[in-house]
């Protein structure tokens, strides 16, 4: 038992710490909006920023440093969806709960297609998550990866850019 609330005491300590420069770094980055108006935060949510319309990042935070790079700059993702509604064109699409959010809007906008009115449902095709379009560099990568780490486990640990490889 001691050793348990001894557990839970470092866990506490480390979500209470100021994060490290590095995830500093990329809790900025997750914030900061590309060109084209796009953040992290568009779509996603971690401690106090965002929306939560995309998947949740807890579980990203655990996986090894390259395997959330590729979920960060797939160009096609499990979770999008596109939709025809037959008097309309197509819409890329995320579930969240049983609520749709139209990805084509920033921010997502909550869309309501019935069956009636749906003329097909089909895997994503053409939509690519729009961190691929913002050009982050490796190093940039890294600094994003450790703040989702910080952030949804306390990691301070850090992220090496070589580790992206």
């Amino acid at each position: 038992m001691r050793y348990l609330s001894y557990i839970l005491i470092l866990s506490i300590a480390a979500f209470a710490a100021d994060p490290p420069e590095q995830a500093k770094r990329g809790k900025e980055l997750f914030g900061l909006k590309s060109a084209a108006g796009y953040a992290c935060t568009t779509c996603h949510q971690l401690e106090d920023q965002g929306t939560a319309v995309g998947p949740d990042l807890k579980t990203m935070g655990r996986l090894h440093p390259r395997a959330v790079v590729m979920g960060i700059v797939a160009t096609r993702t499990q979770y999008v969806q596109e939709l025809k509604p037959a008097k309309s064109g197509t819409i890329p699409v995320i579930k969240s709960g049983e609520i749709y959010f139209d990805l084509s809007k920033n921010p997502p906008t909550e869309v309501t297609v019935t069956a009636a009115e749906l003329k097909a449902a089909r895997d994503n095709a053409d939509w690519k998550h729009p961190a691929e379009s913002r050009g982050l560099t490796r190093e940039q990568l890294a600094d994003l990866i450790a703040y989702i780490r910080f952030a949804t486990f306390g990691d301070t640990k850090g992220v090496d850019p070589k580790d992206l490889q």
